[in-house]
Parts: structure tokens; C-alpha cells; sequence
């Protein structure tokens, strides 16, 4: 199957489009497709132009597992701020997708990646439809109020009745989308994929990191008598919600030294490391120093992934403080890994948890500091927590392989869309 990727923002940025897309091509073409990728993201801050050229959206480390060459197609220009944009994007990607047509090679589907605002995606989505292209498109952001705008531009330009597979990423992101779309179209969703072994074994894969000999196995705090372990992993930025998760975490401290917890055994004691880089990292350090919190949290910075690996092999529980958060890549590694998982009601990270069963959803952050307090304390609690969080079956639908075969179904429906239309 040719298939072509085209999203506004792609590696070598970090965030969950740019990350999930590189690995959904790379997977691909593991699996012997052919595959391309159209993006307006330059390989390096400040170049521009138009380019083509294979690369390797994978680890070259020692001991990993050798990802296969992409063809990545780069329409980079330079703009203020240095925003993945280009002001002639729709006629570059119509020609990426015509040029193969012409010498035999047409596409069987174009897969356009959408968040919120992606110019190049939005702008192309008509032109793709009208080369008769089988389409997929997946929206990876929460919309939030933005969908309002979505939903005006509806009914200028009617896209909702377009031969497009819809798609998304979870529930949360697929919601306004079946609102607007309605009964006139199908909107399925596509979950972002993981390596599951990889993240429970600490082998590398496809999807990067370091071989099980580089990764201690550790031994999990609660099961060592130390108190609860409860990590995170993020940017440090507003949508995130890491300064709000420290006060969360300073509240439960306070309460747990009022009632005179954390005696030598370690109960009731908690352990808290934050992993990520940010504009806000700056402010949780100060808040840290400044509210006595230096032998409670750490913030080590920004870990690749054989490190979150070493680091959740001798943790509890991962906190998911974000509502806006669309699927959270991170807390399903965390997941993969074992760890019981707190996070807040209405975000994607809550689709995957059952509350009280392999993790706790509470409903604002003063839930979050109170179950922080709870699973110090209730060595019960986290004992099941994390003996039911083991049982790697309940994550099987987000294994490479389920999600593979969920987007090769996603194609075959777009063609059907096609052939109607």
C-alpha cells in the first residue's frame, strides 16, 4: 500500500502529533508499505526550501532495533517565530501527490494529521478530496471552544459532507467532531500506538530507547517499604499542568506531616519526581525551594526514553494532571510499565483507567492531593492498584499491531467513501 502522511508539524519537533506520526510511518513501513510523509517542519531550525530526502524516523543507538528509511518531503520557509508554516504549502503537497500519480505510483490513501490549528492540513484537506484520493483525516488535539470555529466553517464550506474518513484519537477528541459531523459521517477512533513489551520489558523497538541490559529493573517503592513513588512526565507548560500538580503535591505533604505520618517503616511518606523541560520549569524549581519541598520532589529535567523506563521500574503511580490532554502518550508508557496511574476526570488519559481498579480519576486538584494522601496511606490500596495495573491484556488495543489494523480498516473505509463519491 502507498501511503503519504502530511502533517503541519513532524520530528524532529517533540510533541504527540510530531512523535505519533513518525512512528505510525515508520511502523508502516516496517510492515512493508510504502511510505511518505508531507510536513512544513524543516530538519533544522532556520533552513527553508523544498526538499526530499529518506530518513530514519527511529533510534541509531547501539542495541536498538533498526527502524526502516522514510521518504520525508520538507516545504520549510522562514517565518517569524519559527512556526512550521509556508505560505504556498497547498500547491507543493497537490504536487507531491500528482507527480507519483503521473509516473504509476498513484497513493491508496492520504493520511492528513490535524490539532487545532494546522494551516497546511486545513488548506489541502478540499484539493486532496478532488484528486480522488481515498483520505483519512485524524484529529490528535483537544478542539476545547475551538470547535465552534470548526463548526462555522462548516457551513461556508461544507467539509463535514467531504469523502473523508474522520478520525481521532481518543473519545475526548472524537466528540465535537461527531458533533459537527452528525449522522452524515463516520468518525472512528484511531489511538495512538505503543510498544507495550518494550515499555514493561525495557527491550528497545522501533519506537526508540535502550536495550534491557541498560535498564535497571529496580524495585517499586511501596513494595520496598519506602513510601510511595509517584512520578510524571511532561512539559512544563500551562496545558500541562505541572505547577498546579505541585501544589496538589504540597497540600498532601502538609496533610501527611499534620497527622504526624512517616515513620521509619516508610508510611505514609511520598516521593514525588517530575521529569520534562519547559518555559514553567524555571517556576516549579522556585516553588519547590521556596515551599521547603527539596526532600520531597525532584525535577531532574527532561529523560529519554531508556531513562523514563529506569525511572518507572522504581516507581507506584504516574499523575496525568492535564484535563486538555488528548490521548497522553506518557501515561500509557507509564502504563505499559505497570504503574498504577492518577489523573483527572474528562481527559483521554481517564479513557484508559478504571477508577479504583488499576488507577484513581478525581474530579479537580483537590482530588488529586487527597488521593495523593490516600495512596500514602493506604498501603491496601496501592497494593491492588498496582497487582491489577500488571495485567498487560487490559492495553492490548494499544499494541502496534491492533493499531495497525485499526488504520488499515480506517483506508479501506476511505476508499469505500471514495468510490461513492
Amino acid at each position: 500500500m502507498r501511503i503519504v502522511h502530511v502533517s503541519d508539524t513532524f520530528a524532529p519537533l517533540m510533541g504527540g502529533i510530531e512523535t505519533q506520526v513518525a512512528r505510525l510511518a515508520a511502523r508502516q513501513a516496517a510492515s512493508g508499505h510504502d511510505v511518505e510523509v508531507v510536513t512544513t517542519t524543516p530538519r533544522a531550525p532556520g533552513e527553508s526550501g523544498v526538499t526530499t530526502a529518506v530518513e530514519r524516523l527511529g533510534p541509531s543507538r547501539p542495541g536498538a532495533v533498526a527502524a526502516p528509511d522514510v521518504t520525508v518531503h520538507r516545504i520549510a520557509a522562514r517565518v517569524p517565530g519559527g512556526w512550521p508554516v509556508h505560505p504556498r504549502s497547498t500547491a507543493h503537497v497537490i504536487r507531491r501527490l500528482r507527480e507519483p500519480a503521473a509516473r504509476g505510483a498513484r497513493p491508496d490513501v492520504v493520511h492528513l494529521h490535524l490539532g487545532v490549528l494546522a494551516p497546511t492540513v486545513q488548506a489541502a484537506l478540499r484539493p486532496v478530496t478532488r484528486l480522488g484520493l481515498p483520505t483519512v483525516l485524524t484529529v490528535h488535539s483537544v478542539w476545547g471552544s475551538a470547535w465552534r470555529a470548526f463548526a462555522a466553517a462548516d457551513l461556508v464550506t461544507g467539509w463535514s459532507r467531504w469523502p473523508v474518513l474522520w478520525s481521532a484519537v481518543s473519545e475526548l477528541t472524537a466528540a465535537p467532531l461527531r458533533r459537527i459531523v452528525g449522522t452524515r459521517g463516520e468518525v472512528m477512533v484511531l489511538p495512538n500506538g505503543l510498544d507495550l513489551a518494550e515499555w514493561s520489558t525495557g527491550a528497545a523497538g522501533p519506537d526508540g530507547g535502550t536495550t534491557a541490559e541498560a535498564v535497571p529493573t529496580g524495585t517499586r517503592a511501596q513494595d520496598s517499604g519506602a513510601g510511595v513513588h509517584v512520578v510524571s512526565a511532561a512539559r512544563f507548560a500551562p496545558r500541562k499542568r505541572m505547577l498546579p500538580l505541585l501544589a496538589a503535591v504540597l497540600r498532601a505533604h502538609e496533610a501527611l506531616s499534620r497527622a504526624g505520618r512517616g515513620g521509619n517503616r516508610g508510611h505514609g511518606r511520598l516521593r514525588v519526581t517530575l521529569a520534562g523541560d519547559g518555559a514553567e520549569l524555571g517556576r516549579a524549581r522556585r516553588f519547590v525551594a521556596d515551599h521547603g519541598l527539596s526532600g520531597v520532589v525532584s525535577l531532574p529535567g527532561p529523560l529519554d526514553a531508556g531513562e523514563l523506563r529506569a525511572l518507572h521500574a522504581g516507581a507506584d503511580v504516574f499523575v496525568a494532571p492535564a484535563v486538555a490532554e488528548a490521548f497522553g502518550i506518557a501515561a500509557l508508557e507509564a502504563q505499559a510499565a505497570g504503574l498504577a496511574v492518577l489523573t483527572r476526570a474528562g481527559s483521554g488519559v481517564a479513557e484508559r483507567v478504571a477508577d479504583g481498579i488499576d488507577g484513581l480519576v478525581v474530579p479537580d486538584d483537590d482530588g488529586l492531593a487527597h488521593a495523593l494522601v490516600r495512596l500514602a496511606t493506604e498501603p491496601g490500596l496501592l497494593r491492588g492498584l498496582l497487582d491489577r495495573s500488571r495485567d498487560a491484556a487490559r492495553l492490548s488495543a494499544y499494541d502496534w499491531p491492533g493499531v495497525l489494523a485499526q488504520t488499515e480498516k480506517a483506508y479501506a473505509r476511505a476508499a469505500e467513501l471514495t468510490d461513492r463519491s
